[in-house]
């Protein structure tokens, strides 16, 4: 979120339009009157609109839900002590709290699949399971670590554990959940990454959050 203190804003309309050319990146400059933000100056349309109830989220939002609210919108502003006191855009879903909230559900999601191929995680079984170009990858992985190695299962990543778990029957989780999966984990996992980088990955990451929460509650 963007506090109140911090925005970039305008005094007016006439104003908001200038501002918007300064600074291009921006797609809100949100309208100050008298102290009080009332409106906001979106650069798409370019036009001026009333903040209304529908684009108002209480600061006491959790980031799960806000992930949600922000695929249906992208930008809200945000309510505290009975006046509108920030703002906030998709692209804050890159902020280090939200990374940290998707990495600790992901590692979840991937305990409980790896948990559920336990019996079948030796080397014949893994050889058997998983594609044969991916088996030589983990194979040449584990031999390469010589003395150091644990076991195979060390070296699969969650794309691996969640497609062996779907294989062997435990789980349900379609090939293209598992692919955003393991991309949101990447972004989660690397801080020079990002959870989004455009709008249209709002909508992903919501898929993922809906899919971690919908295997974790079964596993309960």
């Amino acid at each position: 979120m963007t506090p109140n203190a911090a925005l970039v804003s305008a005094a007016n309309e006439i104003q908001a339009g200038r501002v918007s050319k300064d600074y291009p990146d921006y797609d809100v400059i949100p309208i100050r009157r008298e102290g009080t933000l009332t409106g906001y100056f979106e650069r798409k349309t370019g036009r001026t609109k009333t903040i209304t109830p529908n684009e108002i989220i209480s600061d006491g939002t959790n980031l799960l839900d806000l992930v949600e609210i922000l695929e249906e919108r992208q930008f809200s502003f945000v309510l505290s002590r009975h006046k509108i006191d920030g703002y906030v855009h998709f692209s804050d879903l890159n902020h280090q709290l939200v990374k940290l909230t998707f990495y600790v559900i992901l590692e979840a999601l991937e305990r409980v699949a790896l948990n559920s191929i336990r019996s079948r995680s030796d080397r014949e079984s893994l050889r058997k399971d998983l594609r044969p170009e991916r088996f030589k990858q983990i194979e040449k992985a584990y031999t390469r670590a010589g003395r150091a190695a644990r076991d195979y299962v060390s070296y699969l990543n969650i794309s691996d554990i969640l497609q062996l778990a779907v294989k062997t029957g435990p789980m349900s989780v379609e090939e293209r959940l598992i692919k955003a999966l393991k991309k949101v984990r990447d972004g989660a996992a690397h801080s020079t990454e990002n959870l989004v980088s455009s709008y249209n990955d709002v909508t992903t990451l919501a898929n993922v959050k809906r899919e971690c929460l919908r295997v974790l509650g079964m596993s309960q």
